[in-house]
């Protein structure tokens, strides 16, 4: 019953944000954000469209990708600007929808206000970083003097009207949001499904397992171990087994912090198997694939970059 709910509580969720941002742009509101989006465009090389795109994930990371990927399919993005977006869009993600509306609020109770609010800055850190190399890299390779503006969506090449939020529009955003929806919501309940029979018959143990070496090359207790298994379960038991480590004096403020970012690369590599490849496989097709190597490769280098920062500080 557990997959059967956790599965309906993400498609609600998708399908919520998907046609949300779909009726949000039948209103026009983005047609006033040129003030934001031009500045940004300037500085890291990108369009207009990209821009919109990674201002959307801030407020629901699906519905941004799903965006990029729609202005993708019409020829307004280009492919080798993907991957630099998406990995620029994981800085507002962790800023809204990931840390501050859910892991936030647990690692303050958790841990503490000092360990949650050091771990909390951490994974803004690590996500920051991503994205200013994001940032460097498009405006190195992507920006070209030469190249023509880039065509801006509908929705914001539209001129400021007074904004519209009635039966129409709602029911113009919801049939666009269609289309988005029949791509994403069968693959995502597929890779729940497959995600349950590995969990069931214990691949998943073994996926924990391999992170022994790990622990032994960070200098780690053994007991870290515990804190990582239970990132498979829920991202606040490894926090609750961290917090009784710290009490017992297992573990110092410094193993805590490496052995909490440790535990976000479970909770990301978790993130991947069940939600964003599939996701990815679904809006962009076989280039899904070397999107969601090179963000995943992104976002754990990113980590490893942040230990050992840690390890040297503390």
């Amino acid at each position: 019953m557990s997959m059967i709910s956790y599965a309906v509580n993400a498609v609600l969720l998708i399908t919520i944000g998907i046609v949300v941002a779909n009726i949000l742009a039948e209103t026009g509101i983005f047609s006033r954000l040129s003030s934001f989006t031009d500045p940004l465009c300037r500085v890291s090389g990108l369009s207009d469209a990209c821009i919109l795109s990674i201002i959307a994930m801030g407020v629901n990371a699906t519905a941004g990708k799903s965006m990029l990927a729609g202005y993708y399919h019409e020829g307004e993005v280009r492919e080798q600007e993907v991957i630099p977006v998406l990995i620029m869009g994981a800085f507002p993600v962790v800023v809204g929808e990931s840390l501050f509306r859910v892991q936030l609020p647990a690692a303050l109770v958790l841990l503490g206000p000092v360990i949650g609010g050091i771990y909390t800055g951490l994974n803004l850190f690590s996500s920051g970083i991503q994205a200013f190399f994001a940032l460097l890299y498009s405006r190195r390779f992507l920006a070209d003097p030469g190249r023509a503006p880039a065509p801006v969506p509908a929705a914001a090449a539209a001129p400021l009207a007074p904004f519209a939020l009635n039966r129409e529009v709602i029911i113009s955003g919801c049939r666009k949001a269609v289309p988005t929806l029949r791509r994403i919501v069968p693959v995502t309940l597929a890779a729940l499904v497959v995600f349950s029979l590995l969990s069931a018959t214990g691949v998943m143990d073994l996926i924990a397992a391999a992170f022994d070496p790990v622990l032994r090359a960070v200098g780690l207790p053994g007991e870290s171990a515990a804190a990582l298994v239970a990132q498979f379960v829920h991202f606040s038991a490894g926090y609750a087994i961290v917090a009784s480590l710290l009490d017992g004096g297992v573990l110092t403020t410094g193993t805590a912090l490496v052995t909490l970012i440790l535990g976000s690369m479970v909770v990301i590599t978790l993130l991947y198997i069940k939600y964003s490849v599939p996701l990815y496989l679904s809006l962009f097709g076989r280039f899904g694939v070397r999107v969601a190597l090179v963000t995943y490769a992104a976002s754990m280098a990113a980590k490893v970059v942040t230990i050992a920062l840690v390890m040297v500080a503390v």
